[in-house]
């Protein structure tokens, strides 16, 4: 039973132990030096060695066949050693069972290339005119390849009857070989697997028979000067002796008056001409064979002219080559460089080689004029060059630490001498001063300060250059202050009668000034007043206190300084009686009163659709009365609009303003006769009106605070603060103020201004007077689509004044959306009602038929956006102009200052990015409304919500929650920074706009830091972008810091 046991076990074992193979090697192609591998692997490879036998024979590893892991690699099959068959064997070390793969091998591809040499007759002396001549081929190779044969690199074409081919024997048989036959032969092989191959050392076949004429004497190129003649030598011999011709273009040449065939076959040619130059053929025929041609060119010598050089600037102890390009000449001219008429040696350290002037190490010694000479039959050429050595400037005097006084001319010298001028340059804390017009830079490199700022008292640098090098010098200016108010006191200042006053004197110096304050008559102060520190204080200003007063500035080093101030004492303007809305009837009468008091007694002015209205100068029917009260007899409708009281008197100034309505009678009064004019009736109609505009008034307030207290709790929820966001008029805008867009409530207060028609009739004479006439308008091009339509540029008549021309932009309604309707009339009342010199200006409106039309102003370099990015251009057609710093601070400040305009009008402009403004030519900047979304910055808006959207410039509570105030606008002019001072890069350029959608809802996409941008305005643009839009600066912020901001901030 237990031997039983064990026998099953030696079979178990033996089953596991069995070798199966996954991989077997196969017979395959193979190239000739070129590398192979033979497979072999077994499924379960441990306890595995592997064996692999060549013709039943263990085969030995070296370097051109080795054994890798399991498999048998070739570097480089070789068809003498690689021949036969291969197998492996794969060896159980633990068991000892083996197993063998089936026999492969290579069919190996090769081609070995031979010679081409003589079979028949044994030797070429052999070889005679008229006999066989067969030529044997010894390239070989497998497969076995197909045979070409040549004669003088011209392949021998098949089915000619003089020789025959014989593929199987490799050979070429001429039949009757002769002189015709001559030449070099040699033979190619093209194998199936590879390219094709030449034989090496070929045969060259030269039967001699004597009567086929033979060259003796060959003729020879020539070139000639004009006029000059010209021999060519040709001779045959044959036997019996050959004739012999020559021909010019195809045409026998006979002895004439300039050209002699000598009978020796000699050609003369006399006075050659431009018309004797080509190709001469020398002919010879003997009595068997072809005919001999003898080919030979005659040419006009000739030499172009040198192109001239330009001055060189050379680097002294450095080495330089010279070119002296060869002019085209014929024969090739020969060129040579001369310095002082002898010519430059062809060693030395100045040496000539080839073309070239070479300066091993050039000195000061060596400049100077050089020629170069270019010379051949036809004549000499020559063209100087001027040669300058630059030397690295050396200090006559180095810039030195100085004291300059303010307000006065300074100067920092820095002299420096070279073999050529030396360029000087100043810098200021580092940034270069050849653009201010504070400085200027003698030609000896001294620096003039003009006029010594406090300011000015920092390091400065001068860098003296030529093109071998330059040299640096610093020098630390010290300003010695003078002694000033700061400010100076104004000569003459009002105090308010029986008021607490102050008076601010202030000034500085070398050492701090002590300031006192006296009367200028000598007098002391009254009790009442006092000063200290510089501030003279008037507890409560009384008549007496009127007068001169001086401040006195003083120290040890520099003395004292006197301001004299007169101080006037004045009761300041009040209204006892200020102008009151009025509403007439066209044809009556309206009066505005206007009263007002104060010591000195104040004048009355009016202003009147903001124009002065000049008394000496009024309609008979427009009379401003003595008590300063405004009368406009017969009253139309031209007269509607503000009227302003203005009263004044030399200390304050104070104004009033308030509107004239007027209105068309009701047409029942107008056919009612004289009699019918009843108080009553006309009480009753008052009253009716009153009461109805009354009762929308409250029905409207009461909507507004509904909406007011639905609002605030919304943004309860929203601020945890209870900070409310700020409230703005919107440029075509969804913001809602206590439930309302803005163009609801303001409609409803024009509405209840009057409780008539008088809002919808000064609407109408506003337009009126925006309208411009159609025909005025020449099209010049189109800029792009926006979301109302077509943007284009036009010429525009009398927009600007009533002769000239105008460029204009032209913004056209072309889409029946009721809202973008009334987004482009908002668009056209927001142009209408701003006047700032950063903001374009409406000049006027066609709406006389489709499509309406907004005439815009426009500047002449297009977009901001544009504008950068062709500043940052390097294509010099685009004649670009870098932009500086201080240049980019300037641009933006102009765009905050325009912004902060519209914001203090209450508008919002939600597009704020460089393509919505306008560049002028002297870089000023006005805020616009381009809006090409549809075409040319259509990449730069998204679709969002039914809308395009320009998501990469909107906060994101814009972008979420549909919320636009000024802040949001603020985030906007944040990132037109950003533009700025990238020149007009993409914000989140590497981004897709989902995944900047996906960054603003995160709050964790950021903006990079443009390169040089100053840290001071990066800290600014971030302020901008604050998540909370109350932690976000205003416009007026803005442009302040703006302002202040040095371009040479520390970046």
């Amino acid at each position: 039973m237990a031997a039983l046991r064990a026998l099953l076990l030696l079979l178990a074992v033996g089953a596991q132990a069995a070798i199966r193979f996954a991989k077997e090697p196969y017979s395959q192609d193979a190239l000739h030096g070129r590398s192979a591998i033979l497979r072999c692997e077994v499924e379960e490879p441990a306890h595995v060695e592997f064996e692999w036998l060549q013709n039943g024979l263990p085969i030995q590893d070296t370097e051109q066949r080795f054994k890798e892991g399991s498999n048998l690699q070739f570097a480089a099959v070789d068809r003498h050693r690689d021949a036969g068959s291969f197998q492996c064997v794969a060896r159980n070390v633990q068991t000892g069972e083996e197993a063998r793969t089936a026999n492969a091998s290579f069919n190996i591809k090769w081609m070995e290339t031979g010679s081409v040499v003589l079979k028949q007759p044994a030797s070429a002396a052999e070889i005679q005119p008229s006999s066989t001549v067969v030529l044997r081929c010894h390239i070989d190779g497998h497969p076995r390849p197909t045979w070409q044969w040549f004669r003088d690199g011209a392949p021998l074409p098949d089915g000619r009857g003089t020789y025959s081919v014989s593929s199987k024997e490799r050979t070429l048989t001429l039949r009757g070989a002769g002189p015709d036959d001559n030449g070099l032969y040699y033979c190619s092989a093209r194998p199936r697997a590879v390219g094709s191959v030449c034989s090496q050392d070929n045969f060259t076949l030269n039967i001699i028979d004597e009567s086929f004429p033979q060259a003796v004497v060959v003729p020879e190129d020539l070139i000639v000067t004009k006029n000059e003649e010209a021999m060519f030598d040709c001779q045959f011999a044959a036997v019996p002796p050959p004739t012999q011709e020559w021909l010019f273009e195809d045409s026998p040449i006979t002895n004439r008056s300039k050209t002699t065939v000598f009978a020796n076959g000699s050609l003369l040619i006399t006075q050659v001409k431009a018309r004797s130059t080509g190709v001469y053929k020398c002919i010879g025929h003997g009595q068997k064979g072809k005919a001999l041609v003898l080919k030979a060119t005659l040419r006009l010598a000739e030499i172009e002219e040198m192109a001239p050089f330009s001055p060189k600037v050379l680097t002294a102890n450095q080495g330089h080559r010279v070119s002296c390009a060869c002019p085209r000449g014929v024969p090739t001219p020969q060129v040579w460089w001369e310095r002082n008429q002898e010519r430059v040696p062809t060693a030395g350290r100045v040496y000539q080689e080839a073309e070239q002037l070479v300066f091993t190490s050039i000195t000061e010694a060596d400049a100077g004029i050089y020629t170069c000479h270019a010379a051949n039959k036809a004549g000499e050429k020559k063209q100087e060059l001027s040669i300058t050595v630059a030397t690295v400037p050396k200090w006559v005097e180095m810039p030195k630490d100085s004291q300059l006084e303010e307000s006065k001319p300074g100067y920092l010298h820095c002299l420096s001498k070279a073999s050529l001028k030396p360029t000087v340059t100043w810098y200021r804390n580092g940034v270069s001063i050849s653009e201010d017009s504070r400085f200027e830079i003698s030609e000896n490199g001294t620096l003039r300060i003009n006029n010594v700022e406090v300011y000015d008292g920092t390091m400065y640098k001068c860098v003296s250059s030529t093109p071998a090098g330059s040299i640096e010098g610093y020098a630390r200016v010290h300003v010695l202050e003078k002694l000033k108010f700061t400010p100076p006191p104004q000569p003459l200042q009002c105090m308010e009668f029986n008021k607490e006053v102050t008076v601010s004197c202030s000034a500085t110096g070398r050492e701090k000034p002590t300031i006192q304050w006296t009367k200028t008559d000598g007098s002391s102060l009254p009790s009442h007043v006092s000063h200290r520190a510089g501030i003279l204080s008037f507890h409560k200003v009384s008549r007496s206190d009127s007068g001169n007063y001086t401040c006195i500035a003083s120290n040890s080093p520099q003395g004292e300084i006197r301001a004299t101030v007169q101080l006037v004492v004045a009761v300041y303007v009040t209204f006892k009686l200020e102008p009151e809305p009025t509403t007439v009837y066209q044809g009556h009468t309206a009066m505005f009163q206007c009263q007002a008091e104060g010591d000195p007694v104040p004048h009355i002015q009016w202003k009147g659709k903001d124009k002065i209205l000049d008394p000496s100068k009024l309609l008979p029917r427009i009379q401003i009365m003595p008590n300063g009260s405004l009368v406009i007899y017969d009253v139309t409708t031209e007269d509607s609009g503000k009227y302003t009281c203005i009263a004044g008197n030399s200390c304050n100034i104070k104004h009033r303003e308030a509107f004239l309505y007027v209105v068309d009678k009701p047409a029942a009064e107008e056919d009612e006769g004289p009699s019918s004019h009843t108080p009553y009736k006309m009480i009753q109609t008052i009253g009716l009106s009153v009461g109805a505009a009354v009762a929308y008034i409250i029905i409207v307030l009461g909507l507004m605070f509904y909406c007011k207290k639905r609002r605030k709790a919304k943004r309860l929820k929203k601020h945890p603060e209870g900070e409310e966001p700020e409230m703005e008029c919107l440029n075509g805008g969804t913001l809602l103020q206590n439930g309302q867009t803005t163009a609801e409530i303001q409609e409803e207060v024009a509405l209840t201004n009057l409780g008539s028609s008088s809002g919808a009739s000064k609407r109408h004479s506003a337009r009126d007077k925006m309208h411009f006439p159609r025909s005025n308008l020449q099209t010049i091009t189109t800029l792009g689509r926006g979301e109302f339509g077509e943007v284009f540029l036009a010429k525009a008549k009398g927009a600007e004044d009533a002769e000239g021309e105008a460029l204009v932009l032209v913004k056209s309604l072309q889409t029946r959306d009721e809202q973008l309707q009334l987004d482009f009339r908002r668009e056209a009342e927001m142009f209408g009602k701003l006047n700032h010199v950063n903001v374009v200006r409406l000049l006027g409106l066609c709406r006389e038929a489709e499509p309406h039309y907004m005439v815009l102003e426009y500047v002449d370099l297009g977009d901001l956006k544009q504008f950068l990015r062709i500043s940052k251009s390097k294509d010099e057609s685009l004649k670009p102009q870098p932009l500086s710093t201080k240049h980019k601070v300037s641009l933006c400040t102009q765009v905050a200052l325009g912004m902060e305009h519209l914001s203090n009008g209450r508008f919002v402009h939600r597009d704020l990015a460089a393509r919505n403004c306008l560049v002028s030519a002297q870089r000023q900047v006005k805020v616009s409304a381009l809006s090409l979304s549809k075409d040319v910055y259509n990449s730069e808006y998204y679709h969002f919500r039914q809308a395009w959207i320009p998501l990469r410039w909107m906060p994101p509570e814009a972008v979420l929650e549909d919320e636009f105030s000024t802040k949001s606008d603020v985030w906007s002019f944040g990132v037109l920074m950003w533009e700025v001072f990238t020149q007009g890069e993409m914000p989140y350029a590497p981004l897709a706009d989902d995944e900047v959608l996906a960054g603003l809802k995160s709050g964790k996409t950021k903006l990079p830091q443009p390169e040089g941008c100053p840290s001071r305005l990066t800290k600014l643009m971030q302020r901008c972008w604050a998540p909370s839009p109350k932690d976000r600066p205003s416009f007026s912020e803005l442009a302040a810091a703006l302002g202040d901001s040095p371009a040479d901030s520390k970046a």
